[in-house]
């Protein structure tokens, strides 16, 4: 069992088209509600239209609790809600929802798969222990308490921690370990517990550690350095079966990007010219430029891969038959990309921008 609290330096403050949003807490802690690659997410938003539009989010189940205010929740085709101070509303993010009022509220999103609750939990002056949930079923559970006013102490397994208006108290643990919790204060405590599977490899990229560099690093450079080119996957069998982490290809993508070993090469061969133009004849000049080509090749190159490739290099080359589901759902994503035509279509976009600027401002007839 862990905990920690959540202090308002700890918040991450965003805009939505409704408002302002803070994330209290999000699991695991690296993940990014943009990418979505969160198993829970706890958030307390403003809306301060008097109607707002929801996102969607059909990978996630939510729960929304007013913390101030009043406001009625309009799932399309599906039902409405009024909810009043402290009252929530448990709605599966696909729906498309508007609310119509100004609230202050305390969000709840879990992926599909996993259980989540809230609760009103209103501190007395002795502890009393709170009701837990049991889904046996999944292998971890967090229990979370926010402070809407006032304060509490929360005891768990013994230990006593403060919880101040405007906190959010985070504990992590095995749904198998015992869990006792007791809370004591004054005002009021909005407890979420949340039951889940957490298999990292499923939610983000696995972590590689770095290493020292090596000559294995060298040689698989001078692998990467040479591949790099339409076509590749004919000639180099083996890369049909390979992918490149996303770690990895960024930072093939970064170098190739500036053309920087197309230039190193360009200009060495223009150095080898200037070398040889007084005194290299016939084969000497076939000689000195397979020569420096060579050097590029197998040494310059995939020296200049080193020192942008991240290490241990071969760790980030997998086999497209052993991905994890998360490394799948990149590729796929990659496969589906056309840089090329996205670029084009970007150009094509700006250039009918300017053309209909043009028209408005009367320079064409």
């Amino acid at each position: 069992m862990e905990y920690r609290i959540y202090r308002e330096s700890d918040f991450r403050v965003s805009n939505w088209t409704g408002g302002k949003t803070r994330q209290l807490a999000i699991f695991p802690e690296n993940a990014s509600y943009l990418e979505r690659n969160f198993l829970w997410r706890l958030s307390s938003a403003t809306c301060e239209k008097e109607e707002s539009q929801f996102t969607r989010l059909p990978d996630f189940d939510r729960v929304l609790l007013v913390l101030e205010g009043s406001v009625v929740l309009a799932h399309q085709d599906e039902r409405v809600a009024r909810l009043g101070e402290l009252e929530q509303d448990r709605f599966d993010g696909a729906f498309s929802t508007k609310s119509f009022g100004r609230i202050t509220d305390y969000n709840l999103m879990v992926a599909k798969g996993n259980q989540g609750f809230l609760d009103v939990v209103v501190p007395g002056q002795e502890s009393r222990p709170v009701r837990l949930e049991n889904y046996p079923d999944h292998e971890h559970r967090s229990v979370c308490f926010f402070c809407r006013d006032g304060f509490a102490t929360v005891t768990v397994n013994g230990e006593t921690v403060m919880v101040s208006a405007d906190q959010q108290m985070v504990i992590n643990s095995s749904n198998h370990e015992p869990l006792n919790i007791s809370v004591m204060g004054e005002g009021h405590l909005i407890m979420a517990q949340i039951f889940y599977d957490y298999h990292p490899e499923e939610l983000g990229p696995v972590v590689i550690p770095r290493e020292k560099v090596s000559f294995d690093d060298f040689r698989t450079c001078v692998y990467l350095a040479n591949v790099q080119f339409r076509g590749a996957k004919f000639i180099f069998r083996k890369l049909k079966n390979q992918w490149f982490d996303e770690e990895l290809s960024g930072a093939i993508q970064k170098l190739e990007r500036i053309y920087l070993p197309f230039l190193i090469w360009f200009f060495g061969l223009g150095g080898v010219a200037a070398i040889g133009v007084d005194s290299f004849s016939g084969i000497m000049w076939i000689v000195a430029l397979l020569s420096w080509t060579a050097i590029d090749i197998f040494l310059i190159s995939p020296l200049l891969y080193l020192i942008f490739v991240p290490k241990p290099v071969r760790k980030h080359i997998k086999d497209i038959h052993h991905l994890t589901p998360y490394e799948e759902r990149v590729r796929e994503r990659q496969l589906q990309e056309n840089p090329r035509l996205d670029k084009l279509m970007k150009k094509y976009k700006n250039m009918s921008r300017i053309s209909a600027d043009d028209e408005e401002e009367g320079d064409t007839p």
